[in-house]
């Protein structure tokens, strides 16, 4: 956890110097009416979620310790229902539907809030993440939670909130997926950088996450990440250990590399390349493939170039070989024969289901669905040179069901998209759509003659039924 910077603090200890001089607070001190608090509420908490907010988004490795600089008696509890539910969507969930690592920042929220002298106020808006918290950790850790609370009213309203649906996973994941949903606008997000080989090894997966989740939202600010990134993967501690790689990769990738960084990066891939060359390379080629097939993330030509900034080509390995053939791929065009050769080449030196031949596969898919996606109605011209071209040579170079199929929906869908808008059969655009389909389909193998007369054959329309 890093240390929250002096700018939050002096903006905190501002707010909770307005909270305690507030006229609100003077008069529910002296009241002690529901409605006083509120109304402090109102006031004070906007201002501490627009900074939590703000933090979030500008310096995400310092959000908990902001949190903890909330469990001050100053701020007179305002937020923290708010905190102790990201608290308990933010770890890591193993399959069975609990916490993976003991949720110690909930319970220390949670002990904070139940000692709190606002806790009458507090108490009716932490119900559900209580709930939460205690449905997705062990019931030895939340006894031992309750039994430190001093207050014998709050352990009997702890005790309430732990909830039979508990008992199963299919109950857990029922509890949890019901209050994450009431948090689908918020950015929560959160995993610590591993500090050290122990933490390395089991919040490895958490980070990878939340930094995907970082990179792949092109709102949130990341100029904070690459100074403890750039910690992270020099850290002489984690030389040799696989779980270094992704964030590397993701480093690389994604964010601003100074020029004395990358040739840091580059030095850390060879002392791991020379360690281990078969493993890194599946790793990382394995790695990007997830990347590739991951609808929530971006893994392009400009990633996947930049990425290779990092490899040094003077390494006879995959990812030599296998960058090589994308810087090629990349600037030189996918329908350039010359490239097509290089790419059967490398092709027929990997086992045919490798995630090299994958990831290539992969490649040459997108730049296709990108042609499909550029192209109008009026250009089908275009696209049947274009692929009358390339699906031939590259069904050939392949020679994989799989890619051939997803050719075969790229093809289904444009033309989909075609027959829609040229709809006189009797016109000239709509005879040369299937006149060419009907030959290269039959041709590629993408649909039987059945199949191609069904494909362009017109609905009948339904006659209107008699009323009774």
């Amino acid at each position: 956890m890093y240390e929250l910077n002096d700018t939050y603090k002096a903006h905190l200890d501002a707010i909770a110097e307005a909270i305690q001089a507030s006229p609100h607070l003077a008069q529910y001190m002296e009241e002690e009416e529901d409605e006083q608090y509120e109304a402090l509420k109102a006031e004070f908490e906007p201002q501490i979620e627009a900074a939590h907010e703000q933090i979030n988004h500008h310096s995400p490795f310092e959000i908990e310790s902001f949190e903890r600089y909330l469990m001050d008696d100053r701020f007179e509890g305002l937020f923290l229902p708010r905190v102790l539910g990201y608290s308990v969507l933010r770890p890591e969930i193993n399959e069975l539907f609990y916490y993976r690592q003991q949720n110690d920042h909930f319970g220390t929220l949670l002990n904070y809030i139940a000692g709190n002298v606002n806790f009458d106020q507090l108490s009716s808006r932490i119900g559900q993440a209580v709930q939460v918290g205690f449905a997705l950790s062990s019931d030895i850790y939340v006894t031992g939670l309750i039994d430190e609370i001093p207050s014998k009213r709050v352990r009997q309203f702890l005790m309430t909130q732990k909830s039979d649906d508990a008992r199963t996973q299919q109950g857990r994941s029922a509890i949890f997926n019901r209050y994450k949903r009431q948090f689908k606008s918020r950015n929560y997000q959160y995993a610590p950088a591993p500090q050290s080989v122990p933490e390395l090894i089991s919040h490895s997966k958490h980070f990878v996450d939340f930094l995907l989740y970082r990179v792949s939202n092109k709102e949130l600010n990341n100029d904070a990440l690459p100074a403890p990134l750039y910690h992270f993967v020099t850290n002489e501690e984690f030389a040799g250990r696989k779980e270094l790689i992704e964030p590397l990769v993701i480093y690389s990738a994604y964010l601003p590399v100074e020029e004395g960084a990358q040739a840091a990066l580059t030095e850390v891939l060879n002392r791991e390349r020379k360690e281990d060359p078969k493993r890194v390379s599946d790793q990382i080629l394995t790695f990007i493939l997830r990347l590739k097939n991951d609808s929530a993330v971006t893994f392009g030509k400009d990633e996947e170039a930049k990425l290779g900034q990092i490899v040094d080509r003077s390494v006879d390995d995959d990812l030599t070989a296998y960058f090589n053939l994308t810087d090629r791929i990349h600037s030189e065009g996918y329908d350039d024969p010359e490239v097509q050769e290089a790419i059967q080449e490398q092709v027929l030196k990997q086992d045919g289901l490798s995630d090299f031949n994958e990831n290539i596969r992969r490649t040459i898919l997108v730049y296709v669905s990108d042609l499909a996606a550029s192209l109008g109605t009026d250009d089908y011209n275009e696209w049947f040179a274009t692929t009358g071209k390339l699906f031939p040579v590259y069904m050939k170079v392949f020679a994989n069901e799989q890619f051939n199929q997803e050719l075969r929906r790229l093809a289904i869908r444009y033309t989909k998209r075609l027959i829609k808008v040229h709809t006189n059969k009797r016109g000239k655009d709509y005879r040369d759509i299937k006149k060419t389909t009907v030959a290269t389909w039959s041709d590629y193998g993408f649909m039987t003659d059945k199949q191609l007369k069904e494909f362009f054959k017109t609905p009948r329309k339904r006659k209107p039924t008699a009323e009774a």
